[in-house]
């Protein structure tokens, strides 16, 4: 039987927080989720912790990539899901929530359903729950990646760009949308994100998403959100 979602994690080098993430997948693994990790070839001790939960993953790929999106694409080539959600190596799953979505997925089987997560500071303080926003995907990437289901054949036709380093989410869910693929918004929280790492870099995501308006809105709107951003004069206005 073909799974219903084919979770994927992308670790490098995550020994310290991998642990969180493989506890949380435990916790809802059931025979209609098929668990993937995509490895960039962690030096520290990041695979003997996976190998510790045995069966837990279904595949385990460990090889160099040119980057987070490289392989979260062959991530999604090679998943057997009706759907796929991404869940980031320092990040996890709330049972509650997910197995909500779960039950949305069987019965309404929507193209993209997008729920919300909670967000966790570097400090280990929560921060707030962010949930998914259409008009605001003109602007910024409102739709949270990682509690964010795709179906797994329009995942793959519209793939990540990679040429983007940060926010090539953003950039395949503005595309997504644009070309008018249905997005189903639900108020569940199935996932906790942790900030920091490369993402936090704000100077490369305003080039990138800046970069993500242009290609994709056309001159009369891009330079419509440019004005609208000006007028907030706030880097709150493109995140």
């Amino acid at each position: 039987m073909r799974p219903l979602v084919s979770i994927i994690t992308v670790t490098k080098n995550c020994v310290s927080t991998i642990e969180r993430t493989l506890e949380s997948i435990q916790a809802i693994k059931t025979p209609d989720i098929q668990y993937i990790v995509i490895d960039g070839k962690s030096v520290d001790g990041t695979l003997a912790t996976i190998e510790r939960y045995g069966n837990l993953v279904d595949i385990l790929i460990s090889e160099e990539d040119s980057g987070i999106y490289n392989a979260m694409n062959k991530g999604a080539e090679v998943a057997q899901g009706k759907y796929i959600l991404f869940l980031n190596g320092d990040d996890h799953i709330l049972a509650d929530g997910f197995n909500q979505a779960k039950v949305i997925l069987e019965k309404d089987a929507p193209e993209i359903l997008s729920c919300r997560s909670e967000v966790v500071t570097q400090y280990g303080e929560n921060a707030s729950t962010i949930g998914p926003s259409l008009w605001r995907l003109y602007f910024f990437n409102s739709i949270p990646h990682l509690s964010t289901f795709v179906s797994a054949e329009l995942q793959r036709k519209f793939k990540f760009r990679e040429v983007f380093r940060i926010a090539a989410d953003y950039d395949l869910f503005l595309r997504m949308y644009l070309k008018g693929h249905r997005f189903m918004l639900s108020e569940f929280v199935t996932s906790v994100h942790y900030r920091g790492g490369f993402s936090n870099n704000l100077k490369q995501v305003i080039i990138e998403i800046r970069q993500i308006r242009k290609d994709n809105l056309g001159s009369v709107l891009y330079f419509l959100t440019r004005g609208i951003e000006w007028l907030h004069k706030s880097k709150k206005a493109v995140f």
